[in-house]
C-alpha cells in the first residue's frame, strides 16, 4: 500500500522537489481538499526563506447552481487575506443537456490552463487526495476488460494538459480527514458542494460504498508496473521500429520474439497513435494481436482502425484505407484530420484535406506497402485550384503528427513512451515536468 502522508509534510515534499524558481497556479473549488491545499503550500513556504516559489489561485465558476459566483468571492477573500494572487474564471458556455461532467471536466481544465499562462504559472497544482485517487481506480476496474489495464495505476502525480501546461498533486497520498483537520486547526471553514452526495454521480455511490467499507486503499504497485512498462516500450521502439513518414511504422521481426507484454504495450501504443485515435484497443483485441503474431505467419489483420502487415523484414502497421475523411480548412485556421495529422492552412483561400498524398515514399517500402501508406496519408489542394496544379504541401499547408492518445493529457507515467513516439514519427519530445523527483 502506499504511504499516507499528512498535508503539511506532503506539500513540504512537494516543495522541495520543485524545479526552482517555479510560479504555481494553485486550483482552489472553496472546497476542504483545494482549501487544505492552498494553506498548506502557504505555510510550507515558511520553510523555504527567500523562497524562488511564487504561489496563485484560480476559481473556476462553472455557474451550474445558484450561489457559485459568492462562493468564489469567499475563495478570492481568503486569497486576498493570504496576499496570494487569485483570478476568477467563469464557465459561461452553453451548458450539455447530456454529459455535463465530462464537458464541466473539460472546461475547467481548458480555464485553468489560459488562467496558468496569464500570470505565467510553471504548472498548475489541484488537490486529488487518497479518496479520489481509490475513487478513480474502483471506477475504472468496473469499467474495464482488463485486469492488468493502464487505468488500474490511478492518477499520476504529474500529468501534462494540452502539451504544454503540467498539472501537479501533491495530495495523492492524503486523507481527506486529516486536510479536514489541519483546516479545523487553523480555524478556516470550507464549502461544500452538495453534488458530492448526489447519488446520480458514479463517484458519489463508489465514495459512499467506500465509506461503507472502511475507506480508501491504494496499491503503488500497478503505477510502478506502468511506469516500467512504459521504459521497456519505449527501449523496444527505439532500438527496432523504423517510420516512414509518419505514415507507416516497421518493427524488426528480431522484436517479435521478445517478452510479449512488453510488445504488445508498445504495439498497443502504435495502433493507437497510427489508427488516428485516443484511447487503446481492449483486452480482447490485444489478445487478437498476440494469437496473431504467435502464428509467426505472413499475413494482415486489423486492429484499433491500424492494419498490421507480417513479412519477412518484420511488422508493419499503418492506418486502414477505410472511411478517410475530406476536410475543408479555412486560411490561417488549424484542424486535426483523421485524428492523425494537424494541418494549418498557409494560404490565402480555403483548403481540403482527403487522403492519397502524392509526396514520394522511401523506395524501400514494399510496393504493396507504399500503396497503403501513399493511400492513407493527407492530400491538400486549394480549393479554387485546378486539380493537377502543380502546388507541393509545403505551399499549402503546415503538417505536425498528432498523438491522440497523449496530446491532451499525458501521464508522468507515459511520458518515456510517449516522447519515444514523438521522436519516431518527427516530432519533439513534450516538456519535462517542472519537479526535479516525481513522488511515488
Amino acid at each position: 500500500m502506499q504511504d499516507i502522508l499528512s498535508p503539511n509534510e506532503a506539500a513540504r515534499q512537494f516543495l522541495s522537489a520543485l524545479r526552482k524558481p517555479s510560479r504555481l497556479l494553485i486550483a482552489v473549488s472553496g472546497g476542504s481538499d483545494s482549501t487544505g491545499l492552498l494553506l498548506g503550500l502557504h505555510q510550507a513556504l515558511a520553510d523555504f526563506p527567500a523562497s524562488d516559489i511564487q504561489l496563485c489561485a484560480a476559481t473556476i465558476d462553472h455557474a451550474l447552481r445558484p450561489g457559485s459566483a459568492d462562493e468564489a468571492m469567499l475563495v478570492k477573500n481568503l486569497c486576498t487575506r493570504l496576499g496570494i494572487p487569485h483570478s476568477i474564471r467563469r464557465w459561461d458556455d452553453e451548458k450539455p443537456p447530456t454529459g455535463l461532467s465530462a464537458a464541466a471536466r473539460s472546461a475547467r481544465y481548458r480555464l485553468l490552463a489560459e488562467a496558468a499562462a496569464d500570470v505565467g504559472a510553471d504548472a498548475i497544482v489541484t488537490a486529488h487526495t487518497l479518496e479520489d485517487q481509490a475513487e478513480t481506480i474502483l471506477m475504472r476496474a468496473a469499467r474495464s476488460d482488463d485486469p492488468d489495464g493502464a487505468g488500474l495505476s490511478g492518477m499520476a502525480d504529474a500529468v501534462l494538459y494540452g502539451r504544454q501546461t503540467w498539472i501537479l498533486r501533491p495530495f495523492l497520498h492524503c486523507r481527506r480527514a486529516d486536510i479536514r483537520a489541519l483546516l479545523t486547526a487553523l480555524n478556516e471553514s470550507w464549502i461544500d458542494d452538495p453534488s458530492n452526495i448526489d447519488r446520480r454521480s458514479e463517484r458519489v455511490r463508489v465514495r459512499q460504498t467506500m465509506a461503507e467499507t472502511g475507506g480508501a486503499r491504494v496499491a503503488g504497485e500497478p503505477a510502478q508496473r506502468r511506469r516500467r512498462m512504459a521504459v521497456a516500450a519505449a527501449e523496444l521502439l527505439r532500438h527496432n521500429a523504423i517510420s516512414y513518414d509518419a505514415a507507416v511504422v516497421r518493427i524488426e521481426r528480431t522484436a517479435l520474439a521478445g517478452a510479449a507484454d512488453i510488445l504488445l504495450h508498445a504495439l498497443s501504443s502504435m495502433i493507437t497513435v497510427l489508427g488516428g485515435r485516443q484511447h487503446p484497443p481492449g483486452r480482447e483485441t490485444l489478445d487478437r494481436v498476440a494469437a496473431f503474431l504467435a502464428g509467426n505467419m505472413r499475413g494482415r489483420m486489423t486492429a484499433g482502425r491500424a492494419v498490421l502487415d507480417l513479412r519477412a523484414d518484420g511488422l508493419y502497421v499503418m492506418r486502414e484505407r477505410r472511411n478517410l475523411p475530406v476536410l475543408s480548412i479555412e486560411p490561417g485556421e488549424t484542424d486535426l484530420w483523421d485524428g492523425r495529422f494537424h494541418v494549418r492552412n498557409v494560404t490565402a483561400d480555403r483548403i481540403d484535406v482527403g487522403s492519397g498524398g502524392t509526396e514520394p515514399l522511401d523506395p524501400s517500402l514494399p510496393p504493396q506497402v507504399a500503396r497503403h501508406a501513399a493511400a492513407v496519408r493527407p492530400r491538400i489542394i486549394a480549393a479554387s485550384d485546378a486539380p493537377d496544379t502543380p502546388r507541393t504541401v509545403s505551399d499549402l499547408a503546415q503538417i505536425e503528427v498528432a498523438l491522440g492518445p497523449y496530446d491532451r493529457f499525458l501521464s508522468e507515467f507515459d511520458l518515456p513512451l510517449a516522447d519515444e513516439i514523438a521522436t519516431l514519427l518527427g516530432r519533439p519530445a513534450y516538456p519535462r515536468p517542472p519537479i526535479e523527483v516525481l513522488l511515488t
